[in-house]
């Protein structure tokens, strides 16, 4: 099959592999780096590169997603300072949450402590509502009239002028 010139024209500068980091899975890219500060996820270069493989399945180095441009602006790489600077802004007002950091296993203690106590709440709850329900029977269960018993009981005390 001969090339025409036609054909080539269309081909001119299309050589090689098909781009990967396209205009718009770069901004996929940064849409998932603006989200990062917010999920606690500490916010480097090799955080987003897994984040991309893992997310995209593409296995892009920093070097790409830092120098990659689209009409003359680094579309991530400014994403990536702003990240940056967004965690230090909540770093800054203690916004980070204490548990973002911890390994598997004080986070396993944590909610085991956690769960005792909510445990140890319900049965103090369980309890408490016994001895309201027993309370209530008691007054069911009396043959008195609660009626007289307040009349009685206003004509003890005396009136207010």
């Amino acid at each position: 099959m001969a090339k025409t010139k036609a054909s080539m024209s269309v081909n001119c500068g299309k050589t090689g592999r098909p781009e990967v980091l396209t205009e718009e899975l770069a901004r996929k890219i940064v849409k998932m780096i603006e989200v990062l500060p917010d999920l606690d996820v500490q916010v480097t270069w090799a955080n987003v590169v897994t984040q991309v493989k893992r997310k995209f399945g593409h296995e892009l180095g920093r070097r790409v997603l830092a120098t990659k441009q689209w009409d003359g602006r680094a579309l991530i790489a400014e994403a990536y300072e702003q990240a940056q600077a967004v965690q230090r802004q909540m770093r800054a007002q203690g916004r980070i949450r204490i548990n973002a950091t911890m390994p598997r296993q004080a986070l396993q203690a944590r909610i085991e402590t956690l769960t005792a106590r909510l445990k140890a709440a319900e049965q103090t709850i369980a309890e408490l509502r016994v001895m309201q329900y027993d309370k209530l029977d008691i007054l069911r269960a009396t043959h008195l009239d609660l009626r007289m018993e307040l009349e009685t009981i206003r004509k003890q005390t005396p009136e207010k002028a």
